[in-house]
């Protein structure tokens, strides 16, 4: 009996796809480090369960969202829409969070909507099974703190065309994923997905 030996011989297409599932999962599983299981609870607070500096943007976000500071300017810039009291409170979603998670670690390699595979920054919510009708990505770097990044995206100072973090912050959403990383230089790149 005779036996052949088969050689594994990898194209660089082949290691391309093994290596884009390796970096995934890798991402996937670090999520653990700034974004946790935290949506167990009933009421509106985010569980203890989630990293300080996640909890603490989005406590900023949802009381942006509830007080007198919810407005932007409208494209003409000298007019304001004014949704103060008009904005329900975001749920802080655990899947969200892992898919803003795999989003931070992109981002740490190359700050872009577009991901690295040149596909659009949404499509993570499709690769986590996360269903929505609509959705926005806020992305920073550079502030380690939570609140920093929160007044990084709130763009009180600018114009229309320079508040579209603010607008997605105060757009029509219902649940919020936030999670951060960090670049090979240690600056933390952060990555917000709001979706209703």
């Amino acid at each position: 009996m005779k036996i052949e030996s088969t050689k594994w011989a990898w194209t660089f297409e082949g290691y391309m796809k093994f290596a884009k599932k390796l970096i995934f999962m890798v991402l996937f599983l670090s999520m653990i480090l700034s974004c946790k299981n935290g949506n167990d609870n009933d009421d509106d607070e985010p569980s203890a369960k989630f990293d300080d500096e996640v909890v603490a943007c989005f406590n900023e976000v949802n009381a942006f969202r509830s007080g007198n500071e919810a407005w932007y300017w409208n494209s003409d810039n000298s007019t304001k829409t004014d949704l103060s009291g008009k904005l329900e409170k975001l749920v802080l979603d655990e899947k969200l969070c892992m898919a803003a998670q795999v989003r931070a670690g992109e981002i740490a390699e190359s700050f872009s909507h577009t991901r690295p595979d040149g596909s659009s920054c949404f499509s993570v919510l499709k690769e986590s099974s996360i269903a929505y009708s609509g959705c926005g990505e806020n992305i920073a770097k550079g502030h380690k703190g939570g609140i920093d990044t929160f007044l990084q995206w709130k763009e009180d100072n600018y114009k229309y065309s320079g508040q579209g973090h603010r607008r997605n912050m105060l757009g029509n959403y219902t649940k919020i994923g936030i999670a951060f990383s960090q670049d090979k230089n240690g600056s933390y790149c952060w990555a917000m997905i709001l979706v209703r």
